[in-house]
């Protein structure tokens, strides 16, 4: 079946210019709907709107001029082309027809290859600025999709500056106060260490956050052995429970699949999520760790997984928050952005997804969070 070169909408009182004009153009594989007033036309156009009309001058009720006149007036049909087709050949008829919207304008009786001519053109011309607009739009929406990206760096760079600022400043006391011969004591002293730990720790985020985005993210990848790996991962927590007051949940069965991976980023990636639901649970409450299998669907369907839930009973996320929470860039943005640039959920998701895994995320604000790593068995 041959596709329609185009949709037409034909408007003549006149059923034999209907029928003639019609015959014409659907011998040229045109899709072509006729009606015999304005007012109708209109109608079915606003229905399924046509790529070009062709509208005779001189119809009863509305008349050509005016049913042009609707159209332009019409948010949705305005930019569809008119070509005016009548008996009237004066040049003050044609001149009106350009003036109340019209693209072009043939005189009856016309020519079958005159008209087939010009609404081709038509018909090109209404494509092409369809697809102007279109990727005007697109040009225009990737622009504010670029200021909004340069913002949030903007707003990361500076949170950044100030993260290591705090920890420059204590290095700088101290040294300052070793080099003019001062006591330096042994609290200065952690303090300053506690610093310089903070800082290669932003850097080396900075780092792994930079390499994951270019593709340049080392991976060592091995068999590793589930259950084993997660219950020495997990042990020093009931430590950390026991000095906080949260309750440590730990629930690794025995029988996981092995997996293949990069045992020290995958230490990283749970640690992250562990490290974060301790910060944020308070004095009482709990966090679990959960691990078991899942099965995929859709496209994924047969294969399994492994899944390794971090459920806490914290303050949880802002709705508005969790879309972003894996955007490094926005982090400086976020409600606790005082706690600093916290890229710990951006580099855990791209350590994740270097593993061919996925990571999902539930909250609720006042209840608490769920993490959940997918990986690949």
């Amino acid at each position: 079946m041959l596709v329609p070169q185009g949709d037409i909408l034909i408007v003549d009182d006149n059923p034999d210019n209907l029928d003639l004009l019609s015959a014409v153009l659907r011998e040229r594989n045109y899709r072509v709907r006729a009606v015999p007033s304005g007012a109708m036309a209109l109608e079915a156009a606003r229905r399924h709107p046509p790529e070009l009309v062709m509208l005779d001058v001189n119809m009863p009720g509305m008349d050509g001029y005016q049913a042009c006149q609707a159209f332009k007036a019409d948010p949705v049909l305005q930019r569809i082309p008119i070509i005016f087709i009548s008996a009237l050949d004066d040049p003050l008829d044609k001149v009106k027809a350009f003036h109340v919207g019209g693209r072009d304008y043939v005189t009856k009786p016309f020519s079958a290859e005159e008209v087939l001519v010009r609404v081709e053109h038509q018909v090109n011309l209404g494509r092409l600025q369809r697809e102007l607009e279109i990727q005007n739009q697109n040009l225009v929406d990737a622009n504010l999709k670029l200021k909004e990206v340069n913002t949030l760096k903007t707003n990361f760079t500076s949170m950044l500056v100030h993260d290591l600022r705090s920890p420059l400043t204590v290095l700088g006391l101290v040294l300052e106060k070793i080099k003019n011969g001062g006591t330096v004591r042994e609290e200065a002293i952690e303090k300053a260490e506690e610093s310089c730990t903070r800082i290669k720790t932003l850097l080396d985020e900075m780092l792994e956050i930079y390499r994951s985005e270019s593709g340049q993210l080392p991976m060592e990848f091995s068999e590793i052995d589930t259950t084993s790996w997660l219950s020495a991962l997990l042990a020093p927590y009931n430590l950390r429970a026991a000095a906080t007051g949260v309750e440590f949940q730990p629930a690794v069965p025995e029988g996981l699949p092995v997996i293949q991976g990069d045992r020290l980023k995958l230490d990283r990636a749970l640690v992250n999520l562990v490290d974060n639901a301790f910060k944020f649970t308070p004095r009482a409450g709990a966090v679990r760790v959960e691990a078991g299998v899942e099965f995929g669907s859709g496209v994924e369907a047969g294969m399994r997984f492994l899944r390794l839930s971090v459920i806490d009973t914290g303050r949880g996320i802002p709705a508005g928050d969790l879309p972003f929470i894996f955007d490094p860039f926005r982090q400086a943005e976020r409600s606790d952005a005082a706690r600093g640039v916290g890229l710990g959920l951006a580099i855990v998701q791209r350590l994740v997804a270097a593993h061919r895994g996925q990571i999902r995320a539930q909250s609720q604000l006042g209840f608490g969070s769920n993490f959940t790593i997918l990986i690949p068995c």
